[in-house]
């Protein structure tokens, strides 16, 4: 009878049958991956085709660019046609001069003078315009000078004044401008007397009046108010 130990203890028994199919899937899928390497590992030799030789036709001769060929043009030949040159008749000759008639001269023409002589034409001359100059009415002579301004007389002060007047067909003063004058109130007293005070005989050209500018002169002295 067989003890405990002996049936635990001791190892199992061996089957060759089982180590030769273990040996079998082993090795198998081995020797089978080896076989797959050595068949792709092999190359494929390359076809080698052998054809004929192609003959390469020669280039083309190269093309010569010939220029432009251009018509010359011949100018037309002009023929002047010339007349011939005929000779000058000869005057026919006459030995004996003729005799030129004298007519007799007309007795009742004058002498030195046309037979049918054309009176002149004598220009009538142009008559000028007769212009009279504007002049102070004698009737207002005595109120040309102005009155003395009272501030330049207080000053003490004398002066001169010029002006221009337009004196118009009615013998009044129309217009004054100031030429020179000494000072303001000199003359804005004598344009005031010149607008107000003066009058003209007018100006005429050919008897009908007409306007006229006139320059006048005036004094402001002290001792002579």
């Amino acid at each position: 009878m067989a003890t405990y130990g002996d049936r635990y203890g001791a190892g199992p028994a061996f089957r060759p049958g089982s180590l030769a199919l273990a040996l079998g899937l082993t090795v198998g899928p081995i020797a089978a991956l080896v076989m797959g390497l050595q068949i792709t590992t092999v190359m494929k030799k390359p076809d080698i085709f052998e054809g004929y030789r192609v003959i390469e036709p020669p280039p083309p001769p190269p093309i010569k660019l010939e220029p432009p060929k251009t018509e010359t043009k011949t100018p037309p030949i002009e023929t002047v046609y010339t007349p011939p040159v005929q000779p000058l008749p000869l005057p026919p000759i006459n030995p004996l001069p003729t005799t030129r008639e004298v007519q007799p001269p007309n007795p009742g023409a004058a002498i030195g003078t046309s037979p049918d002589p054309t009176p002149a034409v004598i220009p009538t001359p142009i008559a000028k315009p007769v212009m009279v100059d504007a002049f102070i009415d004698p009737r207002y002579q005595g109120l040309l000078q102005p009155p003395y301004p009272p501030e330049e007389q207080r000053a003490g002060n004398s002066g001169r004044v010029v002006l221009r007047v337009l004196v118009g067909t009615d013998g009044r003063v129309k217009q004054v401008e100031k030429v020179s004058a000494a000072s303001d109130a000199f003359f804005a007293a004598a344009q005031r007397q010149a607008l107000g005070k003066w009058r003209f005989k007018p100006a005429t050209q050919d008897g009908v009046p007409i306007e006229q500018w006139k320059t006048m002169s005036l004094r402001f002295v002290l001792n002579e108010q």
